[in-house]
């Protein structure tokens, strides 16, 4: 039965945060749509997100940590990246980079995240101390959602727990990044352009 859960205070989001890291999936809210997560590094846990959004496993996932020295337990990030991790995290960037061992290939073949300028994905990302699967509560190829309301019933009955954070605000998703030696690609353009960050880089 799923636990729905709207007094989001810190004894709730600590209890939901080890039910992720021990694998349990959960609907929560993040800086732009609705976010089905679980811990990122568990395949089981992973393929379990997979199924519940009807999402083929080659469209890989994207995660959320709670900092920069996290994300490093997981990736080898650059002195460029992280410097661009400085500038623009938290906040509405997802930077694609190489991967550690660690993280499982059916996650992704790198290691893509963002840090959460939402309180709520934020403080569940830092206590449950591993990275939390960051796709958007819906089922795969339809729009994000903003309200529990309008995420699917068949969704909302297949996760375990769902933390209502009432209606967010209708913003793009982030912009999905990859910075290397030859320039920046852009694999989906969100709030952050690609100007912006050469931009900064320039400085």
């Amino acid at each position: 039965m799923t636990l729905i859960v709207k007094d989001l205070n810190e004894k709730i989001l600590e209890e939901v945060a080890k039910r992720l890291r021990e694998g349990e999936s959960c609907i929560y809210p993040t800086e732009t749509c609705y976010g089905l997560g679980t811990n990122a590094v568990e395949e089981e846990a992973v393929r379990n997100i997979y199924s519940i959004k009807e999402r083929n496993p080659s469209k890989k996932l994207s995660c959320i940590v709670s900092s920069i020295e996290k994300a490093e337990e997981y990736c080898n990030l650059t002195e460029t990246e992280k410097r661009v991790c400085e500038r623009f995290m938290p906040g509405p960037l997802t930077l694609v980079t190489e991967k550690k061992d660690s993280v499982p290939d059916i996650l992704n073949k790198d290691f893509v995240f963002r840090i959460s300028s939402n309180e709520v994905a934020n403080t569940l990302a830092k206590k449950a101390g591993v990275p939390i699967v960051a796709t958007s509560a819906n089922f795969s190829g339809t729009k994000g959602r903003y309200s529990i309301d309008d995420i699917s019933l068949v969704i909302r009955d297949r996760v375990d727990v769902i933390l209502d954070y009432g209606k967010l605000d209708v913003k793009k998703p982030s912009t999905i990044a990859k910075i290397h030696k030859d320039g920046i690609d852009i694999f989906r353009q969100g709030p952050i352009s690609k100007k912006q960050i050469e931009k900064f880089l320039s400085i």
